[in-house]
């Protein structure tokens, strides 16, 4: 069973433009609307490949009524707890002349500690022995940053095995908990280093730190540069698919679902790595923060190449 967690989920309103133009008038070409959060996005990837999860977390008025109704109608579960005021809706501005996107995200709405004892409830009562829990993106600022460090803890002492996909201060404090897997991007751990990644040597230093630590599966990804994976057997480089980029949202999404499909699958550590570049690569391509389709993945899969790194830096 997977799990999928979402403390701050959104509606992502995406606009598209021909040109942005700062200061001036902007006429939007077409608006779409999706369901989102990070949790939600891998749970809706999860979907496409054919692993079914329950997505959990906290949703708020209209807006997570909204969420709920959604990820009904595509055939997910869900367990949210609701909690007061609403959910938030992000804005992404997609400039189609340089396929850039920019994004403006709310806050969301403030969550109690009851609303997350509440939460580990429901979390505690659908775990068993094999479930994996994918905690990522950002939570209420009102539950403090050791909030992923908790959830992570309390899901491994019920025998979940956990995949932790955040960034700054809950990153450093989840990682204390020892999470099974996790994907940070060069610039989060940049932050959590306190210093540049400006080479391969000391991003395969970087990657060892975690392991030392005890984490199995340390995933890396750096956008249009491909990606990394370390566990103590060996360290792989994955390159970047060549695709005409739509928008990068849910791109890491991608990958985390893949991820997690592959490891319910029981795929041997090549496909699992090619099918998470080809999942991410597609993502990139829909419209909105929307899944690739299946089809596509499966087009694009072994066009994925693959470099191993031995433990001692020579490829």
């Amino acid at each position: 069973m997977v799990l999928t967690i979402t403390l701050n989920p959104a509606i992502d309103k995406t606009i598209e433009l021909e040109k942005l133009v700062p200061k001036s008038l902007n006429k939007v070409l077409c608006i779409h609307q999706d369901i989102g959060g990070k949790g939600i996005n891998v749970s809706r990837v999860l979907r496409t490949l054919g692993t079914d999860s329950s997505a959990l977390g906290f949703i708020a008025g209209q807006a997570g009524r909204f969420i709920e109704e959604k990820m009904n109608t595509l055939a997910i579960h869900t367990a949210f707890v609701e909690i007061e005021g609403e959910t938030r809706t992000n804005l992404k501005i997609f400039d189609q002349s340089e396929k850039e996107i920019t994004e403006i995200n709310e806050l969301g709405a403030s969550a109690t500690e009851e609303d997350l004892m509440k939460l580990i409830e429901v979390l505690s009562a659908k775990i068993s022995s094999g479930t994996i829990v994918v905690l990522s993106g950002s939570a209420p600022k009102s539950l403090g940053d050791d909030v992923y460090e908790k959830l992570t803890s309390r899901s491994k002492a019920l025998g979940a095995k956990v995949f932790l996909d955040v960034d700054g201060n809950w990153f450093s404090q989840g990682i204390k908990a020892k999470p099974n897997f996790i994907k940070p991007n060069k610039s989060e751990l940049e932050l959590y280093f306190g210093d540049k990644i400006d080479n391969e040597d000391q991003m395969v230093k970087a990657i060892l730190h975690f392991l030392e630590l005890g984490i199995e599966y340390v995933f890396v990804t750096l956008g249009t540069e491909g990606a990394y994976f370390g566990s103590n057997a060996f360290i792989y480089k994955m390159d970047p698919l060549k695709v005409e980029a739509h928008s990068s949202v849910g791109a890491g999404d991608a990958f985390v679902g893949a991820i997690v499909h592959a490891i319910c699958e029981e795929l041997d550590v090549e496909s699992m790595l090619k099918l998470a570049v080809a999942t991410s690569a597609g993502a990139v391509t829909t419209i909105g923060t929307n899944p690739p389709e299946y089809g596509w993945i499966e087009a694009h899969f072994d066009k994925v190449k693959l470099k191993k790194i031995n433990l001692g830096g020579q490829s």
